[in-house]
């Protein structure tokens, strides 16, 4: 008999069923459910055997008798790791894909803060001449909140830059490409020496509050890509608003963030669109199908979530 995958993305549940379809060996021995909407995936979770998933919807996971394994198609999976999941289920996530995408996202803002370029821009609208002294991020010092595989990414351009790189970590031992590691008991003296701050942090209990915007360095730069519920909103809003850093947010509490929301229009935060992590179907299919095959001989998987850890 067939076993049963179920594919799970609101948007797009049927490219990727048909991407992951033409990387599987032996497609044959499966059987593919694509579902773009929860009425679809309710209909089909009980027979599934196994999960390939973005923003599922996590209640339902309780009709899931006979699922064995979940494979997010993201790096992030709070969703999951919060959901009441059948015991034994394994539950994976992606990891090794979005650590160019994001740090160029990281070092594209970083080089508009010192190239000062929302100046420039304006001079240029205004037709203004406007010469002025540029800074550089070498010798800029650059802290990486979360050091998994999208933080080291960003650790490794840091040093290309000649930039002094300090990382924050759960636990402590060397990283490649930062100079000083810190664990959570130091996150002051993290939060307060470094001239950018770059969060890639899950959300887990531990990790919610855990960096203090308003305890960061005068005119340091923030730039959250992990987590909006890791930094207080009002605490990143005080910073900003007494003149003391900046901010890029590519993630928030709730999103899509409301139209009320005060980020909108505050000068100091730029906002985008949870767009820092560029999603290729075609890779995220590919390493699906990868993972497949460790499943089915029985080999370790890539990217397993300790549900314990988060």
């Amino acid at each position: 008999m067939a076993r049963v995958i179920l594919v799970y993305e609101p948007k797009r549940a049927g490219t990727y069923a048909d991407l992951l379809e033409r990387a599987i060996p032996n497609p044959a021995d499966y059987r593919l459910i694509p579902c773009t909407s929860r009425e679809e995936a309710e209909r089909a979770i009980g027979e599934a055997e196994i999960l390939f998933c973005f923003r599922f919807p996590a209640d339902l996971l309780q009709g899931a008798h006979r699922l064995r394994w979940i494979q997010a198609m993201a790096a992030g999976v709070d969703d999951l790791v919060a959901a009441p999941l059948p015991p034994g289920v394994l539950l994976t996530r992606i990891e090794g894909l979005f650590g160019t995408p994001m740090s160029e996202y990281a070092f594209a803002h970083m080089l508009a803060h010192v190239q000062q370029l929302r100046r420039i821009y304006a001079a240029q609208a205004e037709r203004r001449w406007d010469p002025f002294r540029a800074e550089t991020l070498a010798g800029k010092r650059l802290g990486v909140a979360g050091v998994g595989s999208i933080g080291l990414e960003v650790a490794a351009r840091g040093k290309a830059f000649g930039m002094e790189v300090w990382g924050l970590a759960r636990t402590p031992g060397p990283r490649p490409h930062v100079d000083r590691v810190f664990t959570p008991g130091e996150v002051r003296e993290f939060t307060a020496g470094v001239d950018f701050l770059v969060s890639t942090l899950p959300d887990t209990p531990e990790t919610r509050g855990l960096i203090d915007p308003e305890a960061m360095k005068e005119g340091a730069l923030l730039i959250n890509m992990g987590r909006g519920a890791t930094i207080d909103e009002q605490a990143i809003l005080r910073a900003v608003r007494s003149g003391r850093i900046r901010a890029v947010l590519d993630v928030f509490t709730v999103e899509p963030l409301p139209p009320d929301h005060p980020f909108w229009t505050e000068p100091g935060i730029t906002v985008t669109p949870h767009m820092s992590g560029l999603n290729r179907p075609d890779a995220i299919a590919a390493y699906c199908a990868e993972n497949l095959a460790r499943f089915e001989r029985g080999e370790p998987l890539r990217g397993v979530v300790d549900l314990e850890r988060g």
